[in-house]
């Protein structure tokens, strides 16, 4: 599998920096790039990735900093079952190890919901960010009463007048959130630590032009006592991305232990402790 996602992704690097008119004209799915809508092709029900990640894990060991270098391949996977209600799963194998590895350290994301992205609509579901392994090493059936439910408003500012519309790409959207988990772990997601968390926020993503874009979002706990030193106070990330076949797409994201200057740090985070990612994209 790891030689798999290697290759087809050197394979994707190469169509899409030798032919330039590829992102400009390319098609929206393989449907399109084969003329054909055998085998539902076309219709956009299957879409994801794959790419390369990288990120620095900082963590304390015994009283000792540890700084872990995280290498993986992804395969990223969104299945619509109705309309807007899709599951979607990431998948993660390590390309590096070692002593320093965390033992936390997740194979698998995987959420089911509404993912609405038009203007003035709600999306809700449930998400799981749980360290998911799959050498059995964490109970499945436990990981989920870890996981959140969530719902979000998106709004779009920009109308297709707007003076700042530098092309058809360019968008702010705001979506202020909820999210609420039955239970909630310490970092290693073993020892249950308490219940009934509530996470209220809102996000901002701003597309500039060409799909390049930069977002942000807030967070707010309202019971203290569940905000552990990894919950951030605020995320970013900027990046490029274009949901269509046959584009790379590069993106940064810090969404960890971030922290207000008014606020405790608990955690070593800074901009290095990020995830770089590079991805090829498909739709079926």
């Amino acid at each position: 599998m790891r030689k798999l996602l290697v290759v087809g992704l050197l394979l994707a690097m190469q169509v899409t920096f030798s032919q330039e008119e590829l992102y400009r004209k390319s098609p929206e799915s393989i449907g399109d790039a084969l003329k054909s809508d055998c085998c539902f092709m076309g219709q956009n029900i299957i879409s994801g990735g794959v790419g390369f990640s990288y990120g620095k894990i900082s963590y304390l060991r015994e009283g000792e900093n540890i700084d872990f270098n995280r290498f993986t391949a992804n395969l990223n996977l969104i299945v619509k079952l109705y309309k807007d209600l899709q599951i979607r799963t990431s998948f993660f194998t390590d390309l590096n190890g070692g002593a320093d590895k965390p033992k936390w350290l997740s194979n698998m994301f995987y959420s089911i919901g509404y993912y609405n992205w038009r203007n003035n609509t709600f999306s809700y579901g449930y998400e799981n960010y749980q360290p998911n392994k799959f050498d059995g090493s964490y109970s499945f059936l436990n990981n989920m009463k870890r996981g959140f439910f969530f719902t979000s408003f998106n709004h779009q500012f920009l109308n297709k007048e707007s003076s700042l519309k530098l092309d058809e790409t360019s968008q702010i959207i705001v979506s202020p959130f909820v999210r609420y988990s039955f239970e909630y772990t310490d970092r290693t997601g073993l020892e249950v630590l308490g219940n009934n968390k509530f996470v209220l926020g809102t996000s901002m993503r701003y597309t500039i032009w060409e799909k390049i874009y930069v977002e942000g979002a807030v967070y707010f706990y309202p019971d203290k006592k569940s905000k552990m030193p990894w919950d951030p106070d605020f995320t970013y990330g900027f990046g490029m991305f274009d949901w269509r076949s046959f584009k790379l797409n590069i993106s940064y994201g810090n969404w960890i232990a971030n922290r207000f200057p008014w606020n405790d740090k608990e955690m070593k985070n800074d901009f290095t402790n990020g995830e770089f990612k590079v991805e090829f994209t498909y739709t079926w």
